[in-house]
Order: C-alpha cells, then sequence, then structure tokens
C-alpha cells in the first residue's frame, strides 16, 4: 500500500509541507532558531551532566537522517528513527557510564538535533505523525516519534522566555489533539504504555512534578529499579526506601527479584483497564519480604 499511494505521492506532500512553512514565515523561523541552538552548550539546552555526541557521532546521525528524507514508508522512517534514538542513548550512557530515563533524553535529542542543523526534520516529523499506522503509536517508535516532536518544538520555542527544555502549552495541547485524533477509538498511549519505560513517582501518586520517566528493560529487577531511583531523586538514605506498587485501595511493596515491567504488561493486558502507579517512597520499618507466592511476585502491605 505504502508503495502504491506513498512513493508517488511522496514528492507532492514534500512540497505541499514546504511551501506551507515558507509562506508562514515558521521555515525562516525555524532556520533562525536552529543557528540560535545550535551555537548553544548542551548546559543550555537543558542537558545535565551527560556527555554527548562527538562530531564525529553528530555527522553519523546526520547522514542517517538524511537516509530517512529518501524514504517513503512511514514505518521504514520511524524505525531508522528509532535507531538513531538508541544510538544517542548508547553514546550517552558508554560516556558516562550510567543508566538515564526519559528526562535526560529529550534535552540531548534536541542538542543533536541542533547540532545536525537539519530545518527538514520538521517536515519529516509532521509526516510521520500523520501518516503512521496508529497501532504502531504503542511501542518504543511511537515514543520516539513524540520526543522527536517534542525536540523540535523546544527549538522553535527557543527564543521565548520559558526556559529551553520545558514545552510550551501550545505544543502539549499539539500533541494532545494528535494523539486523540490518530487514536479514535482507542485509548490514548502514554508515556508509561511505552516499552522499556517506567514512570515512578516519588512519595505520592500525585507528585507530577517530581516523578521520573525511568528507561527500564523488561527483565531489570525491582532491586535494579530502586538503585536507579535513588540515583534519580538524589536520595541520600536509599536504604530505607523501597518500590510500591499503588492500585485503587491498595499498596503493594515490591520484592527486590521481581520486575516492574513484568507487572505493568500484566495489569495492561487484563480486561478490565485498573488504574496503578509505581511510587517510590520512604518506609518507616522497612522489611522488604521474600518473594511472595503471588502471580506477580508482589508483597502485599496495606497502608
Amino acid at each position: 500500500m505504502h508503495k502504491c499511494v506513498l512513493k508517488p505521492l511522496k514528492s507532492v506532500i514534500e512540497v505541499i509541507l514546504h511551501d506551507f512553512q515558507v509562506n508562514s514565515g515558521a521555515l525562516q523561523q525555524l532556520r533562525e532558531n536552529l543557528a540560535l541552538a545550535k551555537s548553544k552548550m548542551p548546559q543550555d539546552l537543558g542537558v545535565d551532566g551527560a556527555v554527548p555526541p562527538d562530531s564525529v557521532a553528530i555527522e553519523k546521525i546526520r547522514q542517517k537522517f538524511l537516509n530517512m528524507r529518501k524514504m517513503y514508508s512511514p514505518d521504514q522512517k520511524v524505525s531508522l528513527l528509532l535507531r538513531v534514538c538508541k544510538l544517542i542513548y548508547t553514546i550517552m550512557q558508554d560516556n558516562s557510564r550510567r543508566m538515564y530515563g526519559a528526562d535526560d533524553f529529550l534535552p540531548m535529542l534536541t542538542y543533536v538535533v541542533a547540532q545536525c542543523d537539519m530545518p527538514q526534520l520538521d517536515t519529516e516529523v509532521q509526516y510521520m505523525m500523520e501518516l503512521l499506522d496508529p497501532t504502531l503509536l504503542q511501542g518504543e517508535g511511537g515514543y520516539y516519534l513524540t520526543s522527536a516532536y517534542g525536540a523540535m518544538a523546544l527549538i522553535k520555542n527557543f527564543q521565548e522566555e520559558q526556559a529551553a527544555q520545558v514545552l510550551s502549552s501550545e505544543a502539549r495541547n499539539t500533541l494532545h489533539q494528535w494523539h486523540r485524533r490518530r487514536t479514535a477509538q482507542r485509548s490514548v498511549p502514554s508515556v508509561d504504555d511505552f516499552q522499556n519505560f517506567l514512570r515512578v513517582a516519588l512519595q505520592e501518586v500525585g507528585s507530577g512534578c517530581t516523578a521520573k520517566t525511568l528507561q527500564v528493560q523488561p527483565y531489570t529487577t525491582t532491586e535494579e529499579v530502586c538503585s536507579l531511583c535513588a540515583y534519580k531523586f538524589k536520595i541520600a538514605d536509599p536504604e530505607n526506601y523501597a518500590l510500591f506498587l499503588i492500585t485503587e485501595g491498595t499498596s503493594q511493596q515490591l520484592a527486590p527479584d521481581t520486575h516492574p515491567q513484568q507487572i505493568k504488561a500484566e495489569l495492561h493486558s487484563r480486561p478490565l483497564a485498573q488504574v496503578f502507579h509505581f511510587v517510590y517512597r520512604r518506609v518507616a520499618n522497612l522489611n522488604l519480604c521474600t518473594p511472595a507466592d503471588f502471580n506477580n511476585g508482589n508483597c502485599l502491605q496495606v497502608d
């Protein structure tokens, strides 16, 4: 279908998007902001501690973006975008020898996009967002696509008064509208739903301002997640903290050898949707239990 329909239309779509940007003045503004963002240090774009890719890696990423522009299939474009983003993650972790979460990734992606200095990436993101199969928005590709949109939005708004690493309300509203329209008659995906990412709040479920989106693999244990939380939340006494699964009316303290991503997947697979949250919090009398005989391996502790 892509070959029959999108391949002959690709050049037409690109011209329409380009003309729209030129006539609206958006392309000129984007070029100016890209030049300004490119001149900034990583810290100016919100990068906190991570070592950015060097010039050789930046050029390698730029070539991948150029190859992405030649593709007509949104699926193939997103697959290449996913590989680019994973490469950036790998460089971040190899350079600093520690794991980084999604909160660290967006500023770094913004920095890399600015260094690549390709205003055409804006139309590439629009092309993928509008033409990608909605079923693919549930996976990593969908997450990285929204990350790329966020990076472009940060650069577009770079001269605004708000901090560079904070998405404008207009950008957030656009993303929410896009999700609602592209996922009609299905639940709207959130960052929590994407594989390899886990949203964890500090102390209380409602502490959205301090919650972190962490990169957590399917077989990462609760003990390892707690270590990552202690680092991300800058906890001085991690021995007094534990990870909890919070559902309606219950608070389950997770045993060290359980796997939060598998627990999340099991909850998502249930016929009836259930609201749940992961919370990293202080425990007055910390008593991590041994693996329990529950299907999900949790220990039940009702507050």
